[in-house]
């Protein structure tokens, strides 16, 4: 994976949403909607996690940017 881009991984049975940034640090979240638990995808376009059942949009680091959802995606472990 190249910098400033994510993808989605399977770790121990858990979809995670992995953010590599600038620097080459990954940065991991939950890639389960907090709205209504769909898996978020890339947009590598608008670099935003973006929910395709309802519209969310997420920020690189998981911040909620548009709704429905109101809470940010948890960290990943």
């Amino acid at each position: 994976m190249q910098t400033d881009e994510g993808k989605v991984i399977d770790k121990d049975g858990a979809k995670i949403a992995v953010y590599k940034d600038e620097t080459g640090k990954e940065h991991l979240l939950s890639a389960v909607c907090t709205h209504a638990g769909c898996i978020v995808s890339w947009n590598s376009n608008d670099k935003t996690w973006d929910c395709p059942c309802h519209g969310s949009r997420f920020d690189k680091m998981g911040k909620v940017i548009a709704g429905p959802a109101i809470t940010d995606l948890e960290k990943g472990k």
